[in-house]
């Protein structure tokens, strides 16, 4: 595992020196960005005050003419954003992965595929728009491992007939060999009825399409997750008390929401995040220590996985 001064040591000896054209260009397309936003802004007052006197309803006015305006600066924000990202993830991400170290390869436009999303029977719902980007692949301790970030939507219609777009799931998307073919699926959710519902959750939980219900005999486990299978003696062989314990652990130190499943001979990890993880933030400077060893612990989050998980141990034999 890398040390938090040898990250240092690895930026600015290796990141750092090439950073000085991304932070001249961060400038200009910051400075161009806030420009665009004052043009926009009297923009909008001049266009309000003009037909405010025209039309019956200023209210709507207002609110027409502001969603015009940010839908302008969204579109030449992105513009102007897009290839400035392209270049921070070939000189930062991409060598961050390297300094990670393994066998591990990035790829800033690949994405873990929608068929194996699927397959991991995580969100079983229909996905209507499916993206990602970040693709990590290799082995960590000779596990191979894959992730990326994901962002899984459905089409939705409101009470008046308009489509908006629900986001089902968003953030890091894990998958690693877990080293035994499983006969049945075993899903690990966040147990989020134990909190309103209390004893009563055992009750809604029992009607799920997943599989069914496990009751297992550890308190903290159940209290924080619930476990459906469609093989109850497998799922209480696979979820040890040490699984379970290292499960509970390490959704401690990362403090986001986590979704777990088995199935065929991987296991699945879901992490959510509601923002993008590896963009550049326009407004910061690109040369910042800390900016950096966020990225670093985000993309640590995933590959220590294999050591907080024991997956490197292989204590079963594949058959």
């Amino acid at each position: 595992m890398k040390t938090l001064s040898s990250l240092q040591d690895f930026f600015y000896e290796n990141i750092y020196p090439d950073l000085e054209f991304l932070e001249q260009k961060r400038l200009k397309i910051y400075a161009s960005l806030k420009k665009t936003a004052i043009v926009l802004l009297v923009l909008t007052c001049v266009a309000f005050y003009l037909l405010s006197h025209i039309v019956p309803e200023p209210t709507t006015l207002l609110v027409l003419c502001s969603f015009l305006s940010l839908g302008i600066f969204g579109f030449v924000y992105k513009m102007k954003v897009s290839g400035y990202a392209f270049l921070f993830k070939d000189q930062v991400i991409e060598k961050l992965v390297e300094f990670i170290g393994g066998t591990l390869s990035y790829n800033k436009m690949g994405l873990i595929s929608e068929r194996e999303y699927r397959k991991s029977y995580l969100f079983p719902q229909k996905v209507d728009r499916y993206t990602g980007d970040d693709l990590v692949v290799g082995q960590v301790d000779g596990v191979d491992v894959r992730f990326s970030e994901v962002h899984s939507e459905i089409k939705k219609k409101g009470n008046k007939g308009k489509e908006y777009w629900q986001t089902i799931f968003r953030g890091l998307f894990f998958i690693a060999d877990f080293n035994k073919n499983f006969k049945g699926k075993t899903v690990v959710l966040p147990d989020n009825s134990e909190k309103f519902f209390g004893s009563l959750s055992h009750f809604f939980q029992s009607f799920s399409p997943r599989g069914e219900l496990v009751k297992l005999d550890n308190q903290e486990f159940e209290n924080e997750f619930v476990v459906y299978s469609s093989d109850q003696i497998e799922a209480r062989y696979i979820l040890s008390h040490s699984l379970m314990d290292s499960i509970l652990k390490y959704k401690k130190l990362v403090k986001k929401n986590l979704s777990i499943s088995f199935v065929g001979s991987n296991i699945y990890i879901a992490i959510g995040f509601k923002q993008k993880l590896f963009e550049p933030k326009i407004y910061k400077k690109v040369t910042s220590f800390d900016e950096v060893r966020y990225y670093f612990e985000v993309l640590s989050f995933a590959v220590d996985i294999v050591k907080h998980l024991n997956l490197d141990r292989k204590i079963w034999s594949k058959r």
